[in-house]
């Protein structure tokens, strides 16, 4: 068995919105809605790859809470170890890099979203703590 890839999301608020990204038609997974973040490099912690990765994705500078959720998700090919973090506050403007469209929405809409399945369990843990 593979070592699972670990992968780091971040979930940033503000005025009861979440920001969410919808994967590119370049990248794997298509069309899919997901948080922003990605894989976590050799050597890198959790925490300076979600730095790493908002300051790719999104260019913006953050500063990283204490880890929100940790799970695995299996898919059939491959498996995930996934953490999601909350980001407490960010410097910079928002811009795009890898996802065509981003979008803040309130929790109570993300199921009108195709999100990875990946996502789902995190997903729910927020509408469970609303």
């Amino acid at each position: 068995m593979l070592r699972p890839v670990q992968v780091t999301g971040a979930i940033i608020q503000k005025d009861n919105k979440i920001l969410i990204g919808r994967r590119a038609p370049n990248e794997k997974s298509q069309g899919f809605w997901e948080f922003p973040g990605g894989k976590v490099e050799d050597g890198e912690s959790l925490q300076s790859c979600i730095k790493r990765e908002l300051k790719e994705e999104l260019s913006i500078d953050a500063d990283i809470g204490e880890l929100y959720s940790k799970y695995k998700y299996d898919y059939p090919h491959i498996s995930y170890e996934l953490y999601f973090f909350k980001v407490l506050r960010y410097k910079g403007n928002i811009s795009i890099s890898v996802h065509d469209r981003i979008k803040w929405e309130k929790l109570e809409n993300f199921h009108k979203y195709k999100f990875l399945p990946g996502d789902g369990p995190v997903i729910e843990t927020l509408i469970n703590e609303d």
